[in-house]
């Protein structure tokens, strides 16, 4: 996290530092800030999300520099979700009040997106009802220019915002809508995610059954697509599926998987996430003196 909040002065500092550029260069400056944005993405995609914002940052420079505007409220929405993705909720919350100030004026798929990313924030800190109105100001408004997947996106959000207030057919319902538009546009990636948030909603309901089926789905889709921090997060939802469906040999395998994983990516929260399955099952199994070393492996990250 101190890594992170020394980032985040950089993002402020260096969103202030571009010189003008002269009107010739603007097409070269937009081209830079989307090869910007493009590793940026793939960073964030491997879970390396240091790089991610020092690409987003670089993106959102550029776009600042010849007055991009719809390229800045991209970048400004792209550095929110790094910071939401490690938990550091205020500095996503900025960065997304940054877009919407100018994303309000845009209009279309850049106002659609930053209003899509506020209601994600609000869902993320605990507040399901303050995000479903969020959400269901956005569905009722214009959605003009909006591609499918943004509207996906929407519905996915609504689904696990439904979720999260214990309407469960709800979410279900706009998460199956979500997955439909998905699969039909061959968007592997977020198709997987609708099947993680379907397994879960399963797995709410008690049917074990179904919910490892979706989930199998997500880890399949994840796995097509090298998404390296959906696979880490596919095993330990297995694991948990698991442990609740009585089979705590089949969890213990899932979550050393998970572990495995999680290491070869760094993503400590996520480690953290596979040890404590690992005690969990493990104790089930009597594997005492593999207990006795995942606690302390546990032990040795420190607080969350």
């Amino acid at each position: 996290m101190r890594r992170f909040a020394i980032l985040a002065a950089v993002v402020v500092l260096a969103a202030c530092s571009s010189a003008p550029k002269k009107p010739g260069e603007a097409t070269d400056v937009k081209n830079r800030a989307a090869e910007a944005a493009l590793s940026g993405n793939t960073y964030y995609r491997q879970g390396r999300y240091d790089l991610a914002l020092q690409f987003f940052t670089q993106a959102l420079n550029e776009n600042l520099s010849v007055d991009n505007e719809a390229g800045v409220v991209e970048s400004y929405n792209s550095i929110g979700r790094v910071y939401l993705a490690v938990g550091m909720h205020a500095e996503a919350g900025a960065a997304f009040v940054k877009a919407n100030a100018i994303a309000v004026r845009l209009g279309g798929e850049p106002l659609f997106v930053t209003a899509n990313n506020l209601g994600e924030l609000a869902l993320r800190r605990g507040d399901a009802r303050g995000a479903l109105e969020i959400f269901e100001r956005v569905i009722g408004g214009s959605q003009k220019d909006v591609s499918p997947q943004q509207r996906a996106q929407l519905y996915h959000n609504l689904g696990s915002a439904y979720k999260a207030t214990g309407d469960l057919d709800r979410a279900m319902e706009w998460l199956e809508k979500a997955l439909t538009i998905d699969l039909d546009g061959k968007l592997h990636e977020e198709a997987a995610a609708d099947y993680y948030m379907i397994a879960s909603v399963h797995s709410k309901r008690g049917d074990y059954a179904s919910a490892a089926r979706n989930a199998e789905l997500a880890l399949e889709y994840d796995k097509r697509t090298e998404n390296a921090l959906g696979v880490v997060k596919d095993l330990a939802a297995l694991g948990r599926i698991a442990l609740k469906a009585a089979d705590p040999a089949a969890a213990y395998g899932y979550f050393e998987r998970s572990r495995l994983a999680a290491v070869a990516l760094g993503s400590t929260p996520d480690i953290r996430s596979a040890l404590e399955g690992l005690i969990a099952a493990g104790e089930a199994l009597g594997k005492a003196a593999e207990v006795v070393a995942h606690r302390k492996a546990l032990a040795d990250l420190g607080p969350p």
